[in-house]
């Protein structure tokens, strides 16, 4: 065959293709059907990526190169021209379909991230391989995972800054790319995800203001703005819809507020002294519809409530307890658990289903700080600020326990960590796709 020819013949070919810059989406939509089976198969052959690209050219490359005569030039340009498209679509893909979980309900366990030293540190879900991930001077305190587990939020105290401030700081999961989105802030809370990662909501005092709940961009692209500034305001938190706030306030209230400010109402009806927990200041199930708080009658004792939000008042579910607190739903909202006061050694945890009803104690004696339950429901994690045999004051601890009271406890050293230090809750559990 002539060279005219074969260019001739090339060319009708790369003419037949015809395949446009921007393919339309019904044609992505049926090539990535059937790439994706293919896709699956190479993820379990190669640990990267990169991997896997090489792969799939090396494949293409070889199939190329088997017609013999004069058809190769045009299947080796068919096939350069499938395997360009094969990278374009697979980059549109997997940029536009991160998988993550679900924003509330059961996920899968990621690594945990707790105080250690001062610093943040994030460990595998057994606690082993521990690493530490923020290094400035000064504390940095109470980290706390977006909704899909891709990014952190902690609090970063300056040891030469006014006393009482904090800085709001949010970075990658595993502590890269720190943004501060609010600087100095005068008792600043915990800092808490919305449902959807792109916002987070704090309460304190910022430029020498009054205290209010303010909300902020996540990315830091705006300051933060205030949506509520009533008497006491603290420690907001999102409802599973991402449209209201719980938030503190004086004197023993729990209020709830829309994200715009407006609707502003009470939840609780009793003679409260105080309300809130050493951790969120109350807790939204996961369906959104009730909600699980600390309050402190006049008498000094503590017990745990429900209210839903339907005006009725709030219910008493710890009932027989001198002391009970620190209540958290599991993630199916099907669970609870909270601190009870135990027989001298310490407080306890106490699972109960979401009528109060207790179903089981588990091993062991901890301090009054608010669990943990991992993603998938099995494990929660608590802090024991009186570790070891002798119940005294000590570097805290933190402890995994099955849920189940079956598996033996896991126990995760926090060097450094002092009693006026401990955290208001022990750890935070990364949430992760289901497989």
């Amino acid at each position: 065959m002539t060279e005219a020819r074969m260019d001739a013949r090339l060319d009708a070919t790369l003419r037949r293709l015809d395949v446009p810059a921007t393919p339309d989406d019904a044609f992505v939509q049926a090539s990535v059907t059937d790439l994706l089976p293919r896709v699956r198969r190479a993820r379990a052959q190669d640990a990267s990526r990169m991997g896997r690209l090489l792969r799939d050219l090396r494949l293409a490359a070889g199939r190329a190169w088997r017609p013999a005569g004069p058809r190769r030039v045009a299947v080796v340009a068919m096939t350069l021209l499938l395997a360009a498209l094969l990278i374009v679509l697979l980059a549109i893909f997997v940029g536009s379909h991160r998988r993550v979980p679900p924003p509330f309900g059961p996920a899968a366990n990621g690594v945990i991230a707790y105080d250690a030293n001062g610093h943040v540190v994030i460990a595998d879900l057994d606690g082993a391989n521990p690493r530490q991930i923020t290094f400035d001077a000064g504390l940095q305190q109470d980290p706390a995972f977006s909704r899909d587990g891709t990014r952190l939020a902690w609090r970063q105290f300056d040891p030469n800054g006014p006393p009482e401030t904090a800085d709001a700081v949010l970075a990658e999961a595993d502590g890269s790319n720190p943004i501060t989105i609010a600087r100095a802030v005068k008792g600043l809370s915990h800092i808490a995800w919305s449902p959807d990662g792109r916002f987070v909501a704090f309460s304190g005092s910022i430029d020498g203001g009054p205290g209010s709940g303010w909300i902020a961009p996540s990315d830091g692209s705006s300051p933060p703005t205030a949506f509520t500034s009533v008497t006491g305001a603290w420690d907001p938190v999102w409802s599973p819809d991402g449209e209201r706030l719980l938030i503190g306030a004086d004197v023993g209230l729990l209020d709830l507020v829309n994200r715009d400010g407006n609707g502003l109402r009470s939840l609780t009806t009793g003679p409260f002294v105080e309300v809130g927990q050493r951790g969120e200041i109350a807790e939204w199930s996961p369906d959104g519809t009730q909600i699980l708080f600390t309050a402190v009658e006049p008498d000094g004792s503590h017990d745990v409530y429900i209210v839903g939000l339907d005006g009725r008042p709030e219910r008493k579910i710890s009932t027989g307890a001198d002391q009970a607190r620190e209540a958290v739903w599991s993630p199916d909202g099907s669970l609870i658990a909270y601190m009870r006061n135990g027989t001298g050694s310490g407080p306890i945890v106490v699972i109960a289903d979401r009528t109060g009803k207790m179903l089981r104690v588990l091993p062991g004696a901890y301090g009054w700080y608010q669990p943990i339950w991992s993603p998938d429901g099995t494990k929660v994690v608590i802090t024991d600020d009186r570790p070891g045999p002798g119940n005294v004051d000590g570097p805290a601890v933190r402890v995994i326990l099955d849920v189940a009271g079956k598996a033996p406890p896991i126990v995760i050293a926090a060097p450094g960590t002092t009693p006026d230090q401990v955290p208001d809750w022990a750890a935070s559990w990364q949430r992760l796709a289901l497989p």
